[in-house]
């Protein structure tokens, strides 16, 4: 994964393990790959027409309120998704394929525009969660290609993972994770058991 910062723009490129056909299916659905991030925390995500939509949240990597006016407009190479008012300007989703079962996806934040002083005084605005953000699709991308054959792991993951916000997520994990030490323990337990009465 890359990531490479210029004066008007920053970037992230993540490798995915599926061709490029695969990948530019899951620019279709803009609101499932702005829920993958785990720096954002979506309240409504309202589809407004064909073209356009509403996203309202808060911004973990600036703690800032997020409401966003999007227009997107779907191409053969990708996404270009434009904001209406804020500091950003737009993020262009690009598929750069691969061999026949890998590709990356190149995500460009765009903050052109503006003077340098109008830049200077609202640094505040930054969207700073694209790295991690990076890493939340790799991470995504990766288990998906794993798991996605299993019906109940897709179900959870694409009917609640996403519907939660960040923090109830890592509680679920945690929560997964005590459940199936728990589960251990006790089959260690019953098993001593079982050997000592033997």
């Amino acid at each position: 994964m890359s990531e490479a910062p210029s004066e008007d723009c920053a970037w992230v490129t993540i490798p995915a393990p599926f061709g490029a056909d695969e990948l530019r299916q899951w620019l279709e659905d803009p609101e499932t790959l702005f829920r993958i991030n785990s720096l954002l925390e979506i309240g409504q995500w309202i589809r407004q027409g064909e073209r356009q939509a509403r996203c309202v949240g808060r911004n973990l990597s600036n703690d800032r309120e997020l409401e966003l006016a999007m227009t997107l407009d779907p191409g053969q190479q990708g996404l270009l998704i434009t904001y209406t008012g804020g500091l950003k300007r737009s993020t262009t989703f690009t598929v750069e394929p691969g061999d026949t079962t890998t590709s990356q996806l190149r995500i460009t934040d765009d903050y052109s525009g503006l003077s340098e002083d109008e830049r200077k005084a609202r640094v505040g605005e930054v969207d700073r969660s694209l790295p991690q953000w990076g890493r939340d699709l790799h991470k995504y991308f990766h288990a998906w290609k794993r798991w996605s054959w299993f019906p109940p792991w897709r179900w959870y993951m694409t009917h609640l993972w996403l519907k939660m916000k960040p923090t109830a997520r890592r509680i679920t994990r945690w929560i997964w994770w005590l459940t199936l030490a728990e589960i251990v323990a006790f089959a260690l337990v019953f098993g001593v058991l079982l050997i000592e009465q033997r």
